[in-house]
């Protein structure tokens, strides 16, 4: 009776302490959870080699366990950095840039999107097909809201070529859909599969807007400093794990379709293939997530221009190519 009671009171022990204190009761072998802020409020097909590398093992291999949060804006993701509530962000790298002009912390450590991979399209048979950038002229645009890298592009296209009367008309994430059928806009801006899902439901495709824009900097992996000089593994684990994951994508085309069908089960496989397909022939993704110094400088051109950034900085002000460099390495030697 003793030894049952002693017995039953041992267990209870040991499911309070793991409670309280839950690595006491993990193995020797458990990932090591990392948090990476990301845009916006949901999963966006514009990030698919994060998600390759999440969904295929390719972090788990290097023993991590990814822990994704939705942060909102590109400003908010690298601000939820800088203040630790992630210790990674994936979104526009140009707020490093932006950050250490004034003073502030941060650098990007690798490169994961260098075109935006945008298009429009429309429910109007009026509003043209935009193959000219005169087309767009007295069009409302719709776009996500500043500071976000499309309204700055799309800014940065009326302002270069003198579109009068064009507007781009602000809506908050995962909206543009509904202003083209609110009739608030003329022409929605807007990323995959939302594109593919305005196509399948008879809307043009109507404003290839890659074409309109040059290979930069467009989404990147930003951390802190202080990340950098304590937990130089952490982020070599990160980085190369993004590497095998652009490598998976460029190597096996099955790859990504395979993760977008499991990330996105209540898509057609139709809207999954045309959304895929797009962004691969819109070629967005590099092979390398090494930072180019000439897709840096055409980012920093664009927000010198818009005024959010005051004077011209090097690449390696904001910039930590190393463990891209090392990534590559690894790639050379498998």
């Amino acid at each position: 009776m003793l030894q049952t009671i002693v017995r039953s009171v041992l267990s209870l022990l040991a499911i309070q302490v793991a409670l309280i204190c839950p690595s006491v009761a993990q193995t020797a072998s458990s990932k090591e959870r990392v948090v990476i802020a990301q845009y916006g409020k949901e999963k966006f097909l514009l990030y698919l080699p994060l998600y390759v590398a999440m969904e295929e093992g390719l972090f788990s291999k290097r023993g991590l366990e990814i822990d994704l949060r939705f942060a909102g804006n590109d400003d908010q993701i690298f601000a939820t950095v800088i203040s630790g509530s992630a210790q990674f962000g994936v979104g526009d790298p140009v707020f490093a840039a932006i950050s250490r002009e004034k003073g502030g912390p941060g650098k990007i450590v690798a490169m994961m999107v260098t075109r935006l991979g945008l298009s429009g399209y429309t429910n109007k048979a009026t509003v043209p097909d935009i193959v000219n950038a005169q087309d767009a002229k007295g069009l409302r645009i719709g776009s996500l809201p500043a500071p976000s890298t499309m309204y700055t592009l799309l800014t940065e296209f009326v302002r270069n070529n003198e579109l009068e009367g064009t507007k781009i008309m602000q809506a908050a994430i995962g909206a543009q859909l509904a202003a083209l059928e609110a009739g608030t806009v003329d022409v929605a801006v807007d990323l995959e599969p939302t594109v593919s899902i305005a196509e399948s439901k008879g809307y043009r495709v109507n404003f290839p807007f890659d074409r309109f824009t040059e290979t930069q900097a467009i989404t990147g992996i930003s951390t802190l400093e202080s990340t950098i000089q304590k937990r130089p593994d952490l982020v070599q684990k990160i980085v190369s794990g993004l590497q095998d994951g652009l490598n998976l994508m460029h190597s096996d085309s099955e790859a990504p379709l395979r993760v977008a069908k499991k990330l996105f089960p209540n898509l057609s496989d139709d809207v999954i293939k045309k959304a895929v397909r797009r962004m691969l022939d819109q070629a967005i993704y590099p092979r390398s997530v090494k930072v180019d110094n000439a897709y840096w400088q055409r980012t920093l051109k664009t927000r010198l221009e818009s005024g959010e950034l005051k004077k011209p900085q090097a690449i390696d002000v904001a910039v930590d190519n190393t463990f891209a460099d090392e990534a590559n390495k690894e790639q050379a030697h498998s």
